[in-house]
């Protein structure tokens, strides 16, 4: 039966909101009927105002929260007390259906206490074991932990969580008439012809914010070229606008602070082009429908996060430590200078005219920054094409390879022709070496589970033994980086096991240990340029909820 009542838990930023678009949009049109709730943390919730479909907006305020346990003491009961009143009056809603889109523990323990009957993503089971629940949603959070090998974006784990499948469909915010009053009144008259191009300056991070002084070089060289600039970002950027027009030498539209969320929009709307690290503007821009030219450095990755749409420019810079971890904090961001005024402004003016050869030109005269643009996949998965051929590298390989193996897994679309890629594809081999004992072992406790009489002490004996060949496979996983994908993967899928039927379980247990050798098979020989074994058995699997 088709769900009448769906929530959506998103805590986090604007840009993550306005990525959940999409999946939003599939909920819609495969429940019509639907009332559709999202909830989010109060200081970005505006933004779903203007996503389309969207019923209800619950404000959660993490803030007042947040104080409250640090306060301690009587403010502790007022901090359960407010805990208590969000979910009752979620649960009073009686949801069929809810979305965590949110990947942390907390949200994992929020679920939980919702109780909803089919949830998916991070949840906790009734015996306080966090689960992840939707093969999709375990890949988000086994890709989150290897984003040097990064397949899909983010906005592809959302449409598929919600059902939705893969598919083309892009970013949505509806921009009202008050708020394009309000930007044009910002903006002034445009004489025809004269493109504008908009600088969103801020970053929620020192490490993913490009310095002022390129910002300043850029908006030098757009304005003397007759192009209209507009600086764009929150009330905490405006010393740093102030400081990029002064160096610009004036002629620029500073609009940092002056526009709330719609109004930012309708901003992005009027601009011919948006140059934007990995923001929440990026995503506004192209919900709206405004070209990006997208500068990747630090933390942030084209590949998971970038703009969802198509012919978008992005520039990654070329570190050989890129992305680096969030939890780092880098003493020497030298990667933000490797990305110049010059190769930008060069990137800017191919967008705008939709010079492809000029941007392939600007990219092989790069040594140091890949370039990239964006598009879909036969399968309506969005992807980033590299232009300019650059040379190939360990992770684009494992990237490419890793890609056709989940969509072989995940989608059942058979893999693509294989690649010599030169790499040394022995530690995939031995995983799967692994992997078949485990399938034995599944097979063999399958066996002795079955019955009126089950064998106990042999049920313990293989348990035993799975233990072990599972603690073999994590040691395999951390030894052999490359096969670390596929060896987490494995975990999240153990972790998710529940429940006391020990037949049903063993059988689970086979499958899963089949499915981690058909991948490592499939994963050595798309890399060494052989054929994948084609998998011969558990036919179902593509369709495993």
């Amino acid at each position: 039966m088709s769900p009448r009542r769906i929530v959506i838990v998103n805590l986090t930023r604007f840009g993550d909101l306005l990525q959940t678009s999409p999946a939003i949009a599939a909920l819609r049109a495969s429940h019509p009927e639907a009332a559709i709730t999202v909830v989010a943390e109060k200081n970005f919730a505006d933004v779903c105002d203007g996503i389309p479909g969207v019923g209800r907006v619950h404000r959660l305020d993490l803030d007042r929260l947040g104080a409250l346990l640090l306060e301690g003491g009587d403010a502790l009961l007022e901090s359960y007390r407010y805990v208590e009143d969000v979910l009752a009056e979620l649960r009073a809603e009686r949801f069929e259906l809810a979305l965590n889109f949110s990947s942390s523990r907390m949200t994992a323990v929020f679920m939980g206490l919702l109780g909803v009957p089919d949830t998916r993503g991070w949840a906790m089971t009734p015996d306080g074991m966090r689960v992840i629940r939707h093969p999709w949603a375990r890949l988000f959070a086994t890709m989150c932990l290897n984003r040097r090998v990064a397949t899909f974006n983010l906005v592809d784990y959302y449409r598929a969580m919600a059902g939705g499948g893969a598919g083309s469909r892009g970013l949505a915010y509806e921009v009202d008439a008050g708020a394009h009053a309000a930007a044009a009144g910002l903006l002034g008259a445009v004489a025809a012809g004269e493109r504008v191009v908009a600088l969103q300056l801020g970053a929620s991070r020192a490490s993913r914010q490009w310095p002022a002084e390129a910002f300043a070089e850029l908006a030098r060289r757009l304005t003397r070229s007759g192009h209209r600039v507009v600086l764009v970002g929150g009330g905490g950027d405006r010393p740093l606008a102030r400081a990029v027009g002064v160096a610009a030498g004036g002629g620029v539209v500073d609009a940092c602070g002056r526009t709330n969320v719609a109004e930012l929009g309708a901003l992005l709307a009027r601009a011919d082009a948006l140059v934007t690290g990995d923001t929440g503007p990026m995503h506004m821009a192209v919900a709206v429908g405004t070209p990006v030219v997208a500068l990747f450095f630090g933390p942030a990755s084209p590949f998971d996060t970038g703009p969802y749409g198509s012919d978008h420019v992005l520039l990654h810079t070329g570190a050989p430590c890129a992305p680096c971890n969030h939890t780092v904090t880098c003493l020497n961001p030298f990667c933000r200078d490797e990305i110049t005024p010059e190769l930008v402004e060069r990137a800017v003016r191919a967008r705008l005219a939709r010079d492809w050869n000029a941007l392939a030109a600007a990219a092989r005269a790069e040594d140091r920054v890949r370039v990239y643009r964006t598009g879909f996949d036969a399968q309506g998965l969005h992807r980033c094409e590299a232009v300019g051929a650059p040379p190939a590298r360990r992770e684009d390989a494992l990237r490419w390879a890793y890609r056709a193996t989940w969509m072989a897994e995940l989608l059942g679309v058979a893999p693509p022709a294989a690649r010599a890629t030169g790499l040394d594809t022995a530690g995939f081999a031995a995983l799967a070496a692994l992997a078949h004992q485990g399938v034995a072992l599944g097979g063999r406790l399958a066996a002795a589970a079955a019955g009126a009489d089950p064998a106990l002490a042999e049920i313990e004996r293989l348990g035993r033994e799975i233990e072990i060949l599972d603690q073999t496979l994590a040691v395999h996983g951390h030894t052999h980086d490359e096969t670390e994908v596929l060896t987490q993967m494995f975990r999240f899928g153990k972790e998710n096991l529940e429940g006391d039927d020990v037949p049903a379980l063993a059988g689970e247990i086979e499958r899963l240990y089949r499915s981690l050798a058909f991948e490592a098979e499939l994963m050595s020989g798309l890399l060494d340029g052989r054929v994948g074994r084609e998998r011969t058995s558990d036919a179902d699997l593509h369709q495993r909820p």
